[in-house]
């Protein structure tokens, strides 16, 4: 639940004077001390028009900054529900337009098939059209530019129209929510912070192999 929120003026010649936003939640639902269980957020609605009052938990401010992104989304996470609300909006925003990226991690294996658990969401994901981009970490491409063969993404964070940005503990997941203590940042018209977290995705992108590619991406090869 959102703890406490922080406002100020952006620096630098040039870029927008409207004010920084930052806000922190922290999970799982219901909190551990009192005045979390009736904190509240504006959410933007399905309609993308009105705002309700809504629980501020570790799902509806993501569902939120999801809803209000008209161009571009960019996700790193270590892991990604297929079942979570978050993943159900990343749906409805590529239907209106929204071109996604998401970065994700191969490490961890399903019990009883031996392959990563991503393997049957990015099936699902295949499908989709207009396409959402998808890679995972190749470690050869990150020996030869780190000199380090990376195996594992563990990070967790998301830019929106290269405007807004989260980022914390938490993955994209329902457990997220409902059972483990996590914490997420949100950050609304926050260039500086955002510059950094695009700089980091796009190292990412870099070091990627292609699971979900679009006809636009290889003819940019």
């Amino acid at each position: 639940m959102a703890l406490f929120s922080l406002t100020f003026l952006p620096g630098g010649a040039g870029e927008n004077t409207a004010p920084c936003r930052s806000e922190v939640y922290f999970g799982p639902t219901g909190g551990l001390a009192p005045r979390n269980y009736n904190k509240k957020i504006l959410l933007l609605q399905p309609d993308l028009t009105n705002e309700n009052p809504a629980a501020g938990n570790m799902s509806t401010p993501l569902v939120d900054m999801i809803r209000r992104a008209k161009k571009t989304i960019d996700i790193a996470s270590y892991i990604l529900d297929n079942r979570s609300d978050e993943y159900f909006e990343l749906l409805k925003a590529n239907q209106r337009g929204v071109k996604i990226r998401i970065f994700l991690d191969e490490s961890i294996k399903d019990f009883v098939t031996e392959k990563p658990i991503i393997d049957p969401m990015i099936e699902d994901l295949k499908k989709e059209n207009p396409v959402i981009e998808v890679k995972v970490l190749d470690s050869e491409k990150t020996e030869q530019l780190t000199g380090i063969p990376f195996k594992t993404m563990h990070e967790k964070f998301g830019i929106f129209d290269r405007r807004d940005c989260y980022n914390g503990s938490a993955n994209i997941s329902r457990l997220a929510t409902l059972i483990y203590h996590e914490n997420r940042f949100f950050f609304r018209n926050c260039p500086s912070v955002v510059t950094a977290f695009q700089e980091e995705f796009n190292r990412l992108w870099k070091m990627g192999r292609w699971r979900v590619e679009s006809a636009q991406a290889g003819e940019e090869k």
